[in-house]
């Protein structure tokens, strides 16, 4: 099982920044996740929340699909998080693409709007023609979303690149995709083998078992668990890792890894 990084190394260091991706991977994690949303003169920015009042410093209120990039950029998204990071700033998607070392992956999240509404449909221009100019190789990044359907239509764009449908467990309002039985596990499944997605990415829930993430194997597909809060311990990755799932995305990665064996790294 590897260890990825929920919006980097988010415990330690302002979420979504260049900095937090880099403290990840220097924890030792194998992969760092991201969100993206695309700024209102079409750039593609790490911001998980529609707005950056949460993270901006004094609370910055801004609405990222209806600001520019030249001044969002100017915003810092570090203070928050201590007087260490003051001044740190939201990147670029194309720039972390460039800082990926070298045997290192980003999982990037692309967001389905409020209540997930969906996907920005442009979006799937914006990623075809980033990708391109970019060429950054398929063993660097997977794509993954709540919005199913906009995954589909990405994969048949970006064939050679991984592409995992994100489910939850807690009934949010909206139109989320969620598990709530094996039943509804075996849909996602056959949903996915359908399309040719490469695996799931199951937020962490005591109803998970090592059966369930046979069948999920037995189908091709991997496995990825998001965990947070209460269940972002080192028992639940233990116990994760018991049932062979190939992916654990933790908010900790340097305490979870200091619990792991090497080959988690």
């Amino acid at each position: 099982m590897k260890i990825v990084g929920h919006r980097g190394a988010s415990e330690d260091a302002p979420e979504n920044t260049l900095e937090s991706l880099q403290l990840a991977w220097e924890q030792g994690a194998y992969g760092a996740e991201c969100d993206i949303n695309r700024t209102h003169d079409g750039k593609l920015i790490l911001m998980h929340d529609n707005s950056t009042k949460r993270t901006a410093r004094e609370g910055v209120d801004l609405l990222v699909e209806a600001t520019d990039w030249d001044e969002l950029k100017e915003l810092d998204v570090g203070s928050w998080k201590g007087s260490k990071w003051q001044g740190v700033k939201i990147p670029l998607l194309a720039d972390v693409l460039r800082a990926i070392p070298d045997n290192k992956h980003l999982y990037i999240e692309v967001k389905s709007g409020k209540a997930n509404s969906g996907a920005d449909p442009r979006v799937l221009d914006d990623l075809e023609n980033l990708i391109g100019k970019e060429k950054i190789s398929p063993e660097k990044i997977t794509f993954i979303c709540f919005d199913h359907d906009f995954l589909n239509r990405l994969k048949k764009r970006l064939p050679g690149y991984n592409v995992y449908y994100l489910t939850t467990f807690i009934a949010f309002p909206g139109r989320w995709p969620e598990v709530r039985n094996e039943m509804e596990l075996e849909k996602y499944i056959r949903e996915a083998v359908e399309n040719g997605i490469d695996g799931l990415d199951l937020e962490s829930s005591s109803v998970i078992t090592r059966e369930w993430v046979k069948k999920i194997h037995d189908q091709g597909l991997k496995v990825i668990i998001w965990s947070y809060r209460q269940d972002d311990t080192l028992e639940n990755a233990l116990r994760y890792q018991e049932m062979g799932v190939d992916f654990l995305t933790t908010n900790t990665p340097a305490r979870i890894l200091a619990g792991l064996a090497p080959s988690c790294r």
